[in-house]
């Protein structure tokens, strides 16, 4: 691949890292006085009303393709993925929870690479780099939330990575027969989920009217879209780029709620920078 389609594709996975990171931001600030379940049910239910109107005008396509039922896999894998997440940074620091992204990452850049997808040089430095800065803009610091690092919440976020990186690897595989109905899938099945939860816990209709927990909906999806046509290109470096997303919510904790930036958080995020300007190469 030369270096503009690269480029562009790189460009597109730093939009997915963008909405994931605005999403995981609006969620932590959310799980300190709403319910993790209220943010989870409402954001999924959310994201599923906003793809709803899109595939009716759009319509089914014309051959099913039996790989889209993998989309409808990633949105039931993504579920308990995303609640693990939230738990994680309610009990922690919504900017630190653990090395999410980079376990995350691990699972799709070694499904790329046992299906024969070619690394070069700058590209293999840059999955590097990049993994060691989602690692680092993510990293429990004592001192930080609380004081001490919290076991629990560090097992919650690493249990939602490995989600997150089994979530990858199936909306990609879906994405190759169809990927708008890839991402449409994944999040009706995640919301039909949602729906059949909030019926069993008998939860209330309230958080439908948050708009804040709506957003949180709205910047996943937009997420999902870019990242699946990103990897439809190249899926190791995208979702290395993706997976950088805590950056995005870690700059955003220290712009609006003005938590401090620790040294390993900044050496993350100059990282990150430098792995994408090594990927898009």
């Amino acid at each position: 691949m030369n270096a503009t389609p690269m480029a562009w594709v790189m460009t597109t996975a730093v939009v997915a890292a963008l909405g994931w990171g605005v999403s995981d931001f609006l969620a932590g600030v959310l799980t300190r006085r709403i319910p993790i379940l209220t943010i989870l049910i409402g954001s999924q239910i959310a994201a599923m009303l906003l793809v709803l109107p899109a595939a009716i005008v759009r319509g089914l396509p014309a051959t099913w393709d039996g790989r889209l039922w993998l989309a409808a896999a990633a949105g039931l894998v993504g579920l308990p993925a995303m609640g693990l997440l939230y738990r994680a940074m309610r009990d922690g620091s919504p900017a630190v929870v653990a090395p999410v992204a980079a376990v995350a990452a691990l699972v799709p850049v070694g499904w790329g690479l046992l299906h024969g997808q070619q690394v070069g040089a700058f590209v293999g430095v840059g999955v590097v780099v990049g993994l060691a800065g989602a690692t680092m803009a993510s990293w429990p610091v004592p001192g930080l939330a609380g004081g001490r690092t919290r076991w629990p919440s560090v097992l919650c976020a690493l249990g939602a990575a490995l989600g997150f990186g089994a979530f990858f690897v199936l909306l990609h595989e879906a994405g190759e027969a169809d990927e708008f109905w890839a991402v449409a899938v994944a999040r009706i099945s995640a919301g039909v989920a949602a729906v059949a939860l909030a019926v069993i816990l008998g939860h209330g209709r309230t958080a439908l009217f948050r708009p804040r927990i709506f957003l949180v909906g709205a910047a996943d999806v937009g997420a999902d879209a870019a990242f699946i046509v990103a990897a439809a290109s190249a899926l190791a470096p995208t979702a290395v780029v993706a997976s950088l997303y805590p950056a995005v919510t870690l700059l955003l904790n220290r712009v609006v709620l003005r938590e401090r930036l620790h040294t390993v958080h900044l050496c993350g995020v100059v990282a990150a920078v430098f792995a994408v300007a090594c990927l898009a190469r």
